[in-house]
């Protein structure tokens, strides 16, 4: 445990604007795995109370660029360049963005005013087709992410 949080200082607060070099397997999916298990505490708390989105898009816009330096270093680990993700960013920013505007329209607890079966449907629906799209344009990337990194020095500089 004690590891997965230094992997998570490495990223944060070592390496957060630094876009050159490598990242291991573990580094950039430590930190995967924290931004998933507290963003969507705040999202499930911004579809709950309005007020509190704002919160869930400054967490997010404070991580964006670390995300991206870690993705970035973690594709030179498997000898990729950065170029990879011109076409999984479009995607990326649809998928969560349409996930902070559901959390701006969803109703607040002091309105009571209650989504129908048909919403709650549209809503999933719509939510779905983003994330399908987003995983099946981006399966390239995914299987890059987590491919083993060369064990030898590559362009990107020497394995950690």
């Amino acid at each position: 445990m004690n590891d997965f949080f230094n992997q998570i200082r490495i990223v944060l607060f070592e390496k957060p604007f630094d876009f050159s070099g490598r990242s291991p397997r573990k580094e950039y999916w430590s930190f995967w795995l924290f931004t998933q298990l507290t963003f969507l505490p705040l999202l499930f708390l911004s579809l709950r109370a309005r007020p509190l989105a704002i919160f869930l898009i400054i967490y997010y816009l404070i991580l964006f660029i670390p995300t991206l330096a870690v993705t970035v270093r973690r594709l030179h680990d498997v000898n990729k360049s950065a170029f990879w993700l011109i076409g999984f960013a479009p995607f990326a920013l649809l998928a969560y963005s349409s996930l902070l505007f559901l959390s701006l329209i969803a109703p607040d607890n002091q309105t009571a005013v209650q989504m129908d079966i048909l919403q709650i449907f549209l809503y999933s629906i719509f939510i779905f087709a983003i994330f399908a799209l987003t995983l099946w344009w981006c399966f390239p990337i995914f299987m890059f992410l987590v491919e083993e990194g060369n064990k030898e020095e590559n362009r990107y500089g020497p394995n950690k």
